[in-house]
């Protein structure tokens, strides 16, 4: 019964990994060079635009002490 169980999942893996195609079919040398120009000009430009929508405060500003009031 275990033996069945391990070669069902060997089975779905062998499966799977057959529908996903390999990295050398999606990618040629300058198709990966293009796609890697443009991750890191996505991530730039997502850094920019972030850094203009979040502020960053110093540790302890901000914070008020309720222990005081007691």
């Amino acid at each position: 019964m275990q033996s069945s169980k391990k070669f069902d999942r060997l089975a779905l893996a062998n499966h799977i990994y057959g529908k996903i195609p390999a990295f050398t079919d999606i990618f040629d040398e300058e198709t990966f060079y293009i796609t890697a120009v443009f991750v890191v000009l996505g991530s730039i430009l997502v850094a920019v635009i972030l850094s203009r929508f979040v502020k960053l405060k110093p540790y302890g500003e901000g914070e008020e002490d309720d222990d005081e009031d007691e």
